[in-house]
């Protein structure tokens, strides 16, 4: 594990339901550095928030973790240490003390994530003194802080005030002063502006880069917005039916693209000073059930370069392309090789 702060390896998160199970993460392997900004994006229903609960061991029955490794670098007793997360119990007190403190997370909707019945004040200082010996007190003067570094006005006001008396836009402020209390190495950020204007999106994705930097922390930036993506993130992770499709680094991802599923992803924002007189562009059909994923490549009903006998036969395996590109599709692997396929590039 060489200058990776976590690392995921063939994770697996099932779900054992009456009508059949449900494979939400099926063999997802990704990295991120310290201090850098890894990107999921896919349309809902990929694994994406699967994923990042999964790191948390924040799944509950009928889910649960079947396979895979999470290796976390973490400093102990003074002494750098890589440990699998998995090997800790999901109530356990290890993956209670890096829950919330050296890996915190954004929920993607603040207003129930929030407690009705708790003042601001009290959930910020909770979550502080789960993880530090100090007094309410100081708990409170440090949630004070804390509201003042995501630019709240009025702090130490806003701690009596319930989560219905705020906007949006201050709730999720709230959120990620929240999760920045324990000073964390890596923040899973879950579609944090999702139900945010454009003007407070814009202002939130700013005051997480500014946070990001002074803190020093990576972050896991889960989305559907590949204009965020593309603000946010340095790495880039596409995910489609619980599997990555294809991971590169977020210049490439809008230059070359080579998976057909993030290739149809981008031909789907609308251009901005660009003319079109017919319809926008869209994918064709729907993301199948998870009780009846297509054999072969999932994708494989909606692509526009489907290969009948190849594609519909078996997943296809990562194929490494230069640098740190990789993509899962048979129009890069040796069967597709030829002149009888064409030019995938």
């Amino acid at each position: 594990m060489t200058n990776m702060l976590l690392q995921i390896k063939d994770l697996r998160t099932h779900f054992f339901t009456e009508s059949g199970v449900v494979r939400a993460v099926d063999g997802v392997s990704f990295d991120i550095a310290p201090g850098k900004t890894l990107g999921v994006v896919g349309e809902s229903g990929c694994g994406k928030s699967v994923t990042g609960y999964s790191i948390l061991q924040l799944i509950n029955p009928p889910g649960r973790i079947v396979g895979g490794q999470i290796l976390f670098e973490r400093e102990k007793n003074g002494r750098k240490e890589v440990v699998d997360l998995l090997k800790y119990g999901a109530r356990s007190e290890d993956i209670r003390q890096i829950r919330g403190n050296e890996i915190a997370m954004i929920f993607q909707e603040p207003m129930t994530s929030l407690d009705p019945l708790f003042t601001v004040g009290d959930q910020l200082a909770e979550a502080i003194l789960v993880h530090q010996k100090v007094s309410k007190r100081s708990a409170l003067d440090r949630a004070t802080e804390l509201l003042d570094k995501v630019r709240l006005p009025q702090a130490r006001e806003l701690l009596n005030k319930y989560p219905h008396q705020l906007s949006g836009g201050m709730r999720q402020r709230v959120m990620i002063a929240m999760a920045l209390s324990g000073q964390p190495k890596l923040l899973i950020a879950d579609e944090p502006t999702t139900a945010l204007d454009v003007t407070t999106e814009g202002q939130i994705l700013d005051l997480m880069q500014s946070l990001q930097e002074e803190f020093g922390m990576a972050m896991l930036f889960i989305t559907h917005d590949l204009g965020v993506i593309a603000e946010m993130a340095e790495e880039v992770v596409v995910m489609y039916l619980g599997r990555v499709v294809e991971k590169t680094d977020v210049r490439t991802l809008f230059d070359a693209p080579k998976h057909p599923y993030t290739r149809a992803l981008l031909e789907s924002i609308p251009k901005v000073g660009h003319k079109h007189d017919g319809p926008l562009q869209t994918i064709e059909g729907m993301v199948p059930s998870p009780f009846n994923i297509p054999q072969g490549c999932p994708f494989h009903p909606r692509c526009a370069r489907f290969m009948p006998g190849i594609c519909d036969e078996a997943v296809p395996a990562e194929t490494p392309l230069e640098r740190s590109h990789t993509v899962r599709c048979y129009l890069y692997s040796e069967q597709a090789e030829g002149d009888r396929y064409g030019n995938p590039a």
